[in-house]
């Protein structure tokens, strides 16, 4: 997973390099919907912390402080 874009553009990730991540486990996965949204829809492996809460939850769910994080949502809200 690389990427040019400069510093203040957050890259984006395709989907085979985040299978290929998730499956070699060099990735978090942040789904930051809702728990309801989560529970009815979510990528395998997410772990949900719900966008409102990540200032609170982050540091303890989200332990290795090395580990790249890729985060999403179901789309611009």
């Amino acid at each position: 997973m690389t990427s040019t874009a400069p510093t203040d553009e957050v890259p984006e990730v395709t989907r085979h390099e985040l299978m290929r991540a998730l499956g070699e486990r060099r990735v978090a996965l942040v789904d930051v919907l809702s728990p309801e949204s989560f529970a009815r829809n979510h990528i395998p492996g997410a772990i949900n912390i719900p966008v409102a809460e990540l200032a609170t939850l982050a540091n303890a769910l989200l332990v290795d402080r090395r580990q790249p994080i890729v985060t999403y949502c179901g789309g611009p809200t």
